[in-house]
């Protein structure tokens, strides 16, 4: 009873804090990518990534 009590007060903070984004990478153009994320945290080097990009970007306008 409890550990459902606890599902449903994270499913309700995932709605309310977070946002779902996902991406589909196909095997023949893609594989560059697929190859470099194999073994690595997935979430946490598109974040990176996505900062990185941001960043230079700001700097460059």
């Amino acid at each position: 009873m409890e550990k459902e009590k606890r599902n449903k007060q994270k499913t309700a903070w995932n709605k309310e804090n977070t946002v779902f984004i996902g991406i589909r990478l196909q095997k023949s153009t893609d594989n560059d990518i697929i190859t470099y994320l194999q073994g690595k945290t997935k979430q946490s080097v598109i974040k990176k990534a996505l900062r990185l990009l941001i960043k230079t970007e700001t700097e460059n306008k």
